[in-house]
């Protein structure tokens, strides 16, 4: 499997990093494994978060080429499997199209995904959608939306450009961390947008990240944890900046950004939330070892707290084998010893395996043969939906442990 080591922070080029944290080695987190594949050995890799001592970006510097996780395998997270993204996209969209677009203008999403939010601008803009993921960008066309099955890049860009024209709005959700080369990234939009156009992405938020000790988004998937100090420097190489943004619900904390090309004015929001960072130091490396000690004593407290249910023969599994459950677990030490097994939503996954541990993912519906007494909620973003939905379980003794504000059972 292709590895690549940076010996330059993305956005500054600087040499000069600082760990923050060392997690260890990691297997993939959506490298599930079939069954008959249960004896092939799966490789781990070292997950090591680091800081530029230049601009301040959080970054991992080692990490496995995105080719490995996106063409060579199947993709197996869909957004459409996940519960309340539609609502979520629809109402982001709305938005959009209220604030920034005309009839027929061209609308442009990295990243797309299943097409879940590019849906909402098919009927009166002209719409195209870019993932690298073949077998999800099947779903997109199913759709009837146009789509790429590529990265984005600069010369994909002028390809674009040559055969569409400029966009009018180009925005990408989750999907800016995964790309190593961040500067490909910004000269292929410069190509694109056009002069009066909004380049929209929304990234997860190292602010949030501290704020709530969430570790869950570090994993080798993820090269970069952004704030918004960051990008307002980084956007300064492309006489481009950031005029509005706010933190998002998503993802546990996410920073959606409006970035211009023209003149468009500072929002108050924009200005609070830069002051926000300013005033707790959130981009000094002494807040970075911080967050470091915090993720250390809520992995060991977790730990203590399923090792004392087993204990007391309680019968422990996943609610969701999301890629941020597989980091909570690996990093407290929890496997198969621990958990019978996780519950997913999407049948996708169903009938695989974890990686290295081995535990089996199954159906909600095949869950209630073997309930447990105590479920752990492994993707914390979606706790109150989990929680709303189980009411059944919980109303037959049934306890969930929840990861979203702290360590808690309900």
């Amino acid at each position: 499997m292709k590895t690549i080591k940076n010996n330059n922070c993305r956005t500054c080029e600087s040499k000069k990093f600082s760990i923050v944290i060392n997690l260890g080695r990691h297997p993939l987190v959506n490298s599930l494994i079939e069954k008959k594949d249960l004896d092939k050995n799966i490789p781990t890799f070292p997950l090591v978060v680091k800081q530029c001592q230049v601009c301040k970006l959080v970054q991992l510097v080692e990490i496995i080429d995105s080719k490995e996780i996106y063409k060579k395998v199947d993709y197996l997270y869909f957004s459409s499997d996940m519960p309340g993204l539609n609502s979520y996209f629809k109402s982001y969209a709305e938005d959009l199209k209220k604030r920034f677009l005309k009839e027929k203008d061209l609308v442009i999403e990295i990243g797309c995904n299943d097409g879940i939010m590019l849906k909402n601008f098919k009927k009166n803009y002209r719409v195209l959608g870019i993932d690298p993921a073949t077998n999800v960008v099947l779903r997109t066309i199913k759709r009837g939306i146009p789509c790429l099955p590529l990265f984005f890049s600069e010369n994909l860009a002028k390809k674009i450009y040559n055969e569409w024209g400029n966009a009018k709005l180009i925005y990408g959700n989750n999907c800016i961390a995964h790309l190593n080369d961040l500067k490909d990234l910004m000269n292929g939009i410069n190509i694109l947008l056009r002069n009066d156009g909004i380049f929209v992405l929304e990234c997860n938020y190292w602010g949030g990240m501290v704020k709530n000790t969430n570790y869950s988004l570090i994993y080798h998937d993820h090269y970069s944890y952004f704030s918004a100090y960051v990008w307002e420097k980084f956007l300064k190489n492309y006489n481009m900046k950031i005029y509005d943004a706010f933190v998002t619900p998503a993802q546990g904390g996410s920073l959606r950004l409006f970035i211009c090309k023209n003149d468009r004015k500072p929002t108050k929001r924009y200005k609070d939330l830069i002051k926000e960072e300013k005033d707790t130091r959130l981009n000094s490396y002494t807040t970075s070892k911080l967050y470091a000690k915090n993720v250390k004593k809520t992995a060991l407290k977790l730990r203590k707290l399923i090792i004392k249910l087993k204990k007391n023969k309680k019968i422990i599994a996943g609610y969701g084998a999301a890629a941020k459950g597989m980091t909570i677990l690996k990093c407290s030490g929890i496997g198969n010893k621990h958990l019978e097994y996780f519950v997913d939503d999407s049948p996708a996954k169903h009938k695989k395996y974890a990686p290295i541990d081995h535990i089996p993912i199954i159906s909600r519906k095949d869950a209630e043969k073997k309930s447990p007494n105590y479920f752990i909620i492994l993707a914390p973003n979606y706790t109150d939906i989990i929680i709303k939905k189980e009411k059944k379980f919980i109303n037959s003794g049934g306890k969930f442990i929840t990861l979203k504000d702290g360590i808690g059972i309900i």
